[in-house]
């Protein structure tokens, strides 16, 4: 089962009618690099690889409408929370 964040990015691109291959070219990718992620074949990029920037620019790509960028903003919000509650001392 994919990651809950790639599942909301493939549902907004097929809202917009937007191919995987225009996505990749739009968001400058290496070739297939997306339609790896959308398989679960790569992961997303992490923090330090700049994932809120990806995130951007693939909202950017698809021209995503405000409703869509706010479930976007959410549910990545709420994967960020998950790869640093760990860090936390205690889990607090």
């Amino acid at each position: 089962m994919s990651h809950p964040l790639v599942r909301i990015l493939k549902q907004v691109r097929n809202a917009h009618n937007v191919s995987q291959e225009q996505l990749n070219d739009c968001m400058l990718l290496p070739k297939n690099t997306y339609r790896h992620v959308e398989r679960g074949r790569r992961q997303l990029p992490d923090l330090q690889h700049k994932l809120a920037e990806w995130v951007q620019t693939f909202e950017d790509c698809v021209q995503a409408s405000t409703e869509e960028r706010q479930l976007i903003l959410k549910t990545l919000s709420a994967y960020i929370l998950e790869l640093l509650y760990p860090l936390l001392p205690d889990g607090k």
